[in-house]
Order: C-alpha cells, then structure tokens, then sequence
C-alpha cells in the first residue's frame, strides 16, 4: 500500500515539475518519497494491526454468540438453529437427552463454582464421544442435548453409554464421601418426517423414566418396554 502511495505521488510531482519546476525535478521526487516512506509506514502497520484486531473480536463475538462459554459445546439458539435450518434438519438420526443427576446437591454441598468444573468436564466428555458432524449444545442449567446424526437405536445406545461411562469418572471431594458425578440419558430415533420437537419430547419422557428407574442409566423406547 505504502509502495502504491510513494509511486503515485512521485508520478503527480513528475508530472507537476515537469510542468512547472523541471530544475527542481530531481530532488522534489526524492524529499516527495522521502515524506511518503516516513509517514506511510507507520500509518500503514497501524491500520494493518486495527485491521487484525478487528478480525479477532469477530471471530470472538462470533464464538461467544454460537457456542457456551462453560462447556465449550454449543448453546441452545445454535442447537436448534443447527437441527431446524442447518445440516441436521429432517435428517434421521437419535436425540440424547442428557441430564446430570442430583446437580442441586452438588451445588449445595461444594459450591457453585465446583457445579461449574463438573459442568465444564460433562461437555469435554460428551464433546469426546460423539462423532464428527454430530451436535451437542448445553440446553439449560445441567441439561445436555445431542444430536446424533444418521445414527440408529445400536448406535444411539452405544454413544450414550460411553457417554455415561466416561461422565461416572468425574469426581468432586477427594475422599471416601466424594461427588461422584452421573448423568441420565433418554434416547428417542427419529422417524421420517418427526418434527424436532416430538423428537425431544419422547427423548425427556425417557430420560424421566431413567431418573424414576434410579438414575445413572441409558433409557431408550425399546428398553422401557423391555422393561415394563
């Protein structure tokens, strides 16, 4: 840009002292790069590092805006927006709804802040057992919502499992009468044409029927029948 500048200018003051100071010509082009070089540069570097900055709080407020801070998965307006009008609308696929259990103890017992980490590691556990192209969102509160796309009932079983394995190892304390931090999961398989919300609703009916059967479980439509 500076190179741009310094160019055009010297080709006006050619063009000018050719008209009017040709013995001058010489040194009016050097004291005109001179002047171009020395106030260029700065300015150029400033409004190049401006330019940078501004790059990087888009990306952050674009960040901030589609994913939650705490757990790193996505927030509820992105979920939906994703399952509604993105990549996993009308898809087949399973719903996960996900729920960790006795959160309100954990917070009374060690503290909301403790209730954060827990938070934190059930998105970073969830985040490493799901597959690329799925979704995942932090809906409310302890409530976790994925979208397993294209997956069927085995499928669906076999992540939330993991899932609930993998969340069993989160611990608060640190001694004999430590938090052992469970998760509940209802599963419901999209049939064709269901809309999200139906797809949700028998999702939390199972996860409702995971907590009434004890918590810490995986609870799909066939098991509750296996079960009744």
């Amino acid at each position: 840009m500076v190179l741009v500048t310094m160019l055009a200018a010297d080709a006006l003051t050619a063009l000018f002292y050719s008209i009017f100071f040709s013995d001058r010509f010489l040194l009016d082009i050097l004291l005109c790069s001179i002047i171009v070089a020395v106030l260029g540069y700065p300015l150029g570097f400033f409004f190049l590092g401006q330019n940078v900055k501004l790059r990087k709080l888009t990306q952050e407020l674009d960040r901030v805006a589609r994913f939650d801070d705490l757990t790193g998965l996505y927030n509820r307006r992105t979920f939906f927006h994703e399952c509604e009008t993105g990549r996993a609308d009308q898809a087949a696929g399973a719903f996960l709804y996900a729920d960790a259990d006795h959160f309100k103890q954990l917070n009374d017992r060690f503290g909301h802040m403790a209730g954060d980490a827990v938070l934190s590691r059930l998105g970073a556990a969830i985040a490493s057992c799901i597959r690329e192209g799925d979704l995942a969102a932090r809906l409310g509160g302890e409530e976790f919502g994925i979208f397993l796309i294209d997956a069927d009932l085995p499928m669906a079983l076999v992540i939330a499992e993991r899932i609930r394995r993998k969340s069993a190892h989160i611990r608060v304390g640190g001694d004999e009468n430590d938090f052992k931090a469970t998760v509940s999961i209802g599963i419901a398989v999209r049939e064709p044409g269901q809309p999200l919300e139906d797809l949700m609703a028998r999702a939390d009916e199972n996860l409702y029927a995971a907590k009434q059967q004890g918590r810490d479980r995986v609870v799909s439509n066939a098991s509750r029948v296996n079960a009744a």
